[in-house]
């Protein structure tokens, strides 16, 4: 299989996420210190400049402020952290990235197969080839997962309050892919006049199809008449196989479906596995 990354993307964001991480905590520290200022100085005593001046007569509000200012930033640090930091997965000793995680459940397929990780417009995890072109929502946080047809929800946990802005979501997968797959439609749409053999235009009728995809071993699934395919990472790779042999593509088709998305990615890394 071939992989296409946008790297700067998914490296900026770590970036983006580790600097907010270390803001909150930088701000809770400023915050920390603030409620000792009315102690920096014996009563009467005259503050040296205007800050210390300020948090002398203004240490409660500056405390206040900076504890949910320093939780946010530092939440929202986490959230992107999760999703694009490599870290160690539950049940397993592979340090990765959740793209990372998603490429090796796909080992084996040849390199008929493409990957595109946020290197396609509006469309963050796309595999095309034989099987089409699939979309997968991913999420890798952990927990019990409730899903009753198009409605997914999250039960109410003591532990998740304490990780309520780190953490990812399961949010609604069926609205995101439905959306993905009308940017994926109209990009197809667009492709080029036909080629000798017909497959370039063929392009506006390959067949596309979506799934969530779960990385977290240690996720709960309570899935019941579920509006798309939900699947843990160990399933994806037979999931494609099933699309492939329902999608019927002749090779012709596959090889332009595969050279087109290259085309209009955004990747600064091609790899080959």
């Amino acid at each position: 299989m071939k992989s296409y990354r946008n790297l700067k993307e998914i490296q900026g964001k770590e970036s983006m996420g580790r600097r907010f991480s270390l803001a909150g905590l930088g701000i809770l520290f400023l915050g920390r210190m603030a409620s000792f200022a009315p102690n920096w100085y014996p009563p009467g005593a005259t503050p040296p400049n205007a800050v210390a001046a300020f948090l002398q007569q203004y240490w409660a509000l500056a405390s206040f402020i900076a504890l949910p200012a320093g939780f946010l930033c530092a939440s929202v640090g986490s959230y992107f952290v999760n999703r694009f930091a490599r870290r160690r997965w539950p049940g397993s000793r592979v340090i990765a990235r959740p793209d990372e995680v998603l490429e090796r459940s796909m080992k084996g397929f040849d390199d008929k197969f493409a990957y595109y990780a946020f290197s396609l417009p509006g469309c963050p995890y796309v595999v095309a080839g034989p099987c089409g072109v699939v979309l997968f929502a991913v999420r890798n946080d952990r927990g019990r997962i409730v899903i009753n047809g198009d409605r997914w929800r999250e039960p109410f946990s003591f532990g998740r309050i304490f990780t309520i802005f780190a953490r990812e979501g399961v949010g609604h997968p069926p609205q995101e892919l439905e959306n993905q797959n009308k940017k994926m439609r109209t990009l197809l749409e667009q492709a080029g006049s036909s080629d000798a053999a017909g497959a370039t235009n063929a392009l506006s009728t390959v067949p596309i199809s979506s799934a969530a995809a779960f990385l977290n071993d240690e996720v709960q699934i309570e899935a019941e008449n579920a509006s798309l395919p939900v699947l843990r990472a160990d399933q994806i790779k037979e999931f494609i196989r099933r699309r492939t042999k329902e999608a019927k593509l002749t090779p012709a088709t596959a090889l332009a479906l595969t050279d087109y998305l290259r085309s209009k990615s955004t990747y600064q890394e091609e790899t080959t596995q």
